[in-house]
């Protein structure tokens, strides 16, 4: 029989208890509360897809920059630092004659739909993207001789020349190397409102054209999964939309394009996040095609580069601190950087120097040159009106050439210069990877620009840029230089600023990264809530 409790031991029972209940509650409210995130953000922009989200054709800002949400490649940028790291790419070995790779690949990363990664689907993709042979496929096209798949999990790859290292890795980085599902793309261009499977943190949900992007978390994903389930990228059609989306709360995040001033005014009244990254680029720049007259006239070109006063652009447009002038296309801060336009033409107008070309070329004051200077209205900034007529007062501050400014919409714009039916336009150039040969290859080498319609060729450029990339650093530093005092001569184009970059957002959002990559990573953004 037992024996019955004593008062002592149920009270010490009834101690214990309570201090076991104490403790509990004392657990859940010194613990650190888990963080609770939205499911949706939604990033209001004025930019637009200008093709489509297929890797292999896609060329324009916000097309790639969703496409880098949606894919990656065997390499990669790691946010914040613009370091090449390995993503679908394991390890690597390269020959001692530095022609031919073999990368061993992921084992456990999926395409959307659950098909696991091969060696096969890369090589696959490559050659597709060779094949069809859109505007950004010289970036594998002229680095790859062949690619073949020697396991599973490993892909050799035949190099057209011994390129230097970094230089590899950063082309195999870009968007149009990303593998895509074999099983699922077709041998053809996938237009909206699709797009291909490939193996990336979000998969495309839905998509209406003009309006909104949805995208919604991959659950195949092999890596980290992103803390926003849904993020919405919606359509503005103008800076002043889009910044009262953004005050009133309509949008999460304002990303391209908001003002300068607006950015000054936001920054100033402190109720909204502006987060800002390096300025590498955007670069902004004047094209010429040199077939044209009378832009067939290299006096001419020289006289124009004599005139522009970037600091009048940077100073007025930019208020002297979201932009900086630029002398070369290589902008400020690259490997091989060097102010030839400044040199050359110096950093302010030089009106006599300009009037004696532009005689030299069969135009003076009786008989002025007439051109039209071209530009569209909100890609780039809200501000670009205004830069045109700059640029125009600068010119006719000549007395010898009068200007005729006009614009069209991005898409009809696109269609004009590629068509070659304007001569002198205003564009701006985001990098494919972060390597100079990205700011004089697909601008002056005379295969590789024919999606720029400059028409620019000469023979001792095109040799220079091929030599560059397989130089040691010192002599390919001299090499840069040779190229950048050549073409700043011959001034097909002109490059005119760089620009930095500016995110604004609600107070609660975190995780934007604007990084040397130019990468805007959704993945990494999310809200918190209560």
């Amino acid at each position: 029989m037992s024996k019955p409790k004593t008062n002592r031991t149920i009270i010490l029972v009834g101690v214990a208890a309570a201090l076991i209940v104490i403790a509990v509650a004392a657990f859940f409210l010194l613990s650190p509360k888990q963080p609770k995130y939205k499911d949706t953000i939604v990033i209001g922009t004025t930019d637009s897809v200008q093709t489509t989200l297929d890797p292999c054709e896609a060329y324009d800002y916000l097309g790639v920059n969703i496409i880098e949400n949606m894919g990656e490649g065997l390499f990669g940028y790691e946010p914040g630092t613009g370091k090449i790291v390995n993503k679908l790419a394991v390890s690597y070995t390269i020959s001692a004659d530095r022609k031919v790779w073999d990368i061993k690949i992921r084992t456990d990363a999926k395409f959307q739909d659950g098909t696991p990664l091969t060696a096969q689907a890369v090589v696959w993709s490559w050659e597709r993207t060779i094949k069809l042979n859109q505007d950004p496929a010289f970036l594998i096209a002229d680095l790859i001789e062949k690619a073949e798949a020697i396991s599973n999990d490993t892909v050799r790859v035949y190099l057209k020349q011994p390129f230097e290292e970094t230089y590899v890795k950063s082309l195999l980085a870009t968007w149009v190397a990303f593998p895509v599902n074999p099983k699922t793309t077709p041998m053809d261009v996938v237009k909206p409102p699709n797009t291909v499977d490939m193996i990336g943190p979000y998969k495309l949900a839905s998509w209406k054209p003009g309006e909104y992007i949805e995208l919604v978390a991959n659950p195949n994903y092999y890596g980290e999964k992103p803390k926003t389930q849904r993020i919405i990228i919606r359509f503005y059609k103008d800076a002043q939309s889009l910044r009262l989306a953004v005050e009133n709360g309509e949008v999460d995040v304002a990303f391209r394009t908001l003002s300068p001033a607006d950015i000054k005014d936001i920054m100033s009244k402190g109720t909204l996040q502006v987060v800002s990254g390096p300025g590498i680029a955007p670069i902004r720049y004047l094209v010429f095609n040199v077939n044209k007259e009378p832009f067939n006239n290299k006096l001419v070109r020289q006289a124009i580069a004599y005139l522009i006063d970037r600091n009048q652009i940077v100073n007025t447009v930019y208020m002297g601190k979201f932009a900086q002038p630029l002398y070369s296309m290589i902008p400020i801060g690259f490997l091989g950087h060097k102010d030839s336009f400044k040199e050359k033409y110096g950093e302010r107008p030089n009106i006599e120097a300009a009037k004696q070309l532009l005689k030299q070329a069969g135009y003076n004051e009786s008989n002025p040159l007439k051109i039209e200077l071209w530009y569209t209205p909100v890609r780039y900034t809200p501000a670009e009106p205004d830069i045109a007529a700059i640029i125009k007062q600068n010119l006719e501050a000549s007395g010898v050439i009068k200007v005729d400014l006009k614009s069209a919409d991005w898409a009809t714009y696109r269609s004009l210069f590629k068509q070659e039916k304007i001569a002198m336009w205003l564009l701006g150039w985001f990098p494919d990877f972060l390597d100079p040969d990205d700011y004089v290859r697909p601008f002056y080498h005379s295969e590789a620009n024919g999606w720029l319609h400059v028409n620019y060729k000469n023979p001792t450029v095109d040799d220079l840029i091929d030599k560059q990339v397989l130089q040691p650093t010192d002599q390919r530093i001299q090499t840069l230089a040779q190229i950048q005092d050549i073409v700043a001569d011959d001034a097909p184009i002109i490059p005119l600023w760089q620009e930095g970059q500016f995110a604004v957002a609600q107070p609660n959002v975190k995780g934007i990264v604007l990084d040397y990559s130019q990468i805007f990573r959704y993945y990494l953004i999310y809200a918190e809530t209560g």
